[in-house]
């Protein structure tokens, strides 16, 4: 058995120091600021340059394409009276941002339309260009053919469907945000295995190359030297997904206010901050408790991996070819993680949710999108509980050789051997 309060006093300095350190502080405080700015920055940028009224001239052959265009409120199209000619000289010297040609044909099925433009018409405003052509080249041909204003109004008319998700609870509507949710679960938590696995490695190294940990040896076994830095970064993680989390909430809800502050003059503060608004989606407290399980289940495992890693070399460097069975474990969840994401009744995706090395991606990501059975929850638990078990075990004996050992690098065939030793 181990001694609980030395492996107390371990979690203690591993948890402390960590949190004091610049690197802990920087990205904690970074991370909701860089979230924030991704989500809020295309929608200020749009509001911001909304006063900025693009000019499109349309030189327009049928005579009729281009009245209708003007008419509707899409982008600031007119009718110019100039020839091609005049209007790419009109381009070049900034009177316009874009003109469109028009042919006859067009209305035949036998031309094209084209876009001219200085190089500021995005791929949002060209894709705009080209359904506003084709809406009103389709609404000339149609009145050709004299066709009446209910097989017209039929023909336009959007049939809007409703997405409902059924549970023993009832019923809610099911936007596809939950599937986004359990995505970004996953991709935080894939991102965590590395991150913090790799603070792990370190550790075991540096101590290691600095020969404290023979110090700390002597005092304390090595099993319980490897559960306190493995305890000990985890709660360092959880702390620092707490903070993002309750920063991250609550710079959302100041989204729209601050949007509305920096537009000022010009633009409507009222239409801003509704255009800045974030939904987020209602999740139930399962899954956000499935996260914080499965990111600490997770996180034991594959730490447990990185400290053997890190217990056998003297450099960063001579860990890349022992990490690579840790980094494909990581990884193959997700190259699975949309397929399980769009389908999370199939049999792969139930099979690759309960397999402890994949779990802890795969399984918030399928409790977000439906009801996972209770049974396999359970089960999934009670598997990952067991596999940490295990390698923390095998760790545990890699560790006591490894972190003694120097000058020499260690091949899998030595930690294997490593392992076997009483």
């Amino acid at each position: 058995m181990f001694d609980k309060e030395k492996l107390f006093l371990i979690i203690q300095r591993e948890y402390l120091v960590r949190l004091r350190s610049k690197m802990f502080i920087v990205t904690t405080i970074l991370a909701p600021v860089i979230m924030i700015l991704l989500l809020v920055l295309p929608t200020l940028v749009m509001v911001l340059s909304s006063d900025h009224e693009r000019r499109y001239a349309i030189y327009d052959e049928t005579d009729i394409i281009a009245r209708q265009m003007t008419e509707s409120d899409s982008l600031s199209y007119r009718v110019s009276e100039s020839d091609p000619a005049e209007l790419r000289e009109q381009l070049q010297t900034g009177q316009i941002e874009g003109y469109i040609l028009i042919p006859h044909e067009v209305l035949d099925g036998q031309g094209k339309a084209a876009f001219y433009h200085d190089g500021s018409a995005g791929m949002t405003t060209t894709s705009k260009i080209r359904s506003d052509i084709r809406q009103q080249v389709r609404s000339v041909r149609l009145d050709r053919l004299d066709t009446s204003d209910e097989i017209l109004a039929v023909i336009n008319e959007r049939v809007s469907v409703d997405n409902f998700t059924v549970t023993k609870a009832g019923e809610e509507a099911d936007t596809g945000a939950s599937a986004i949710v359990g995505l970004i679960m996953g991709f935080i938590i894939y991102g965590a295995m590395f991150g913090y696995g790799t603070i792990i490695l370190r550790s075991v190294m540096e101590e290691k190359s600095t020969r404290v940990v023979e110090v700390i040896a002597s005092a304390v076994k090595p099993f319980e030297l490897l559960m306190g830095k493995v305890i000990g970064v985890a709660m360092l993680g959880l702390t620092q997904f707490l903070i993002w989390a309750v920063s991250g909430a609550v710079l959302m809800m100041a989204a729209g206010p601050l949007i509305a502050m920096f537009a000022g003059g010009g633009v409507d503060t009222a239409e801003a901050a509704e255009a800045a608004a974030i939904t987020i989606p209602t999740i139930g407290p399962m899954v956000w408790v499935s996260f914080v399980l499965f990111f600490l289940l997770g996180f034991l495992i594959y730490s447990s991996l990185y400290a053997a890693v890190g217990s056998a070399i003297e450099q960063e460097s001579d860990s890349q070819q022992l990490q690579v069975p840790i980094i494909m474990l990581i990884v193959i969840p997700i190259i699975f993680v949309m397929n399980v994401a769009d389908n999370p009744t199939s049999t792969v995706a139930v099979v690759l949710s309960m397999i402890p090395f994949f779990s802890p991606i795969l399984m918030p990501v399928r409790m977000s999108v439906i009801s996972v059975p209770f049974w396999q929850i359970g089960g999934t638990i009670l598997l990952m509980v067991l596999t940490f078990i295990v390698l923390i075990w095998l760790s545990s004996r890699i560790y006591r050789t490894g972190i003694l050992m120097y000058g020499k690098k260690a091949s899998f065939g030595e930690l294997w051997k490593w392992m076997r030793q009483t």
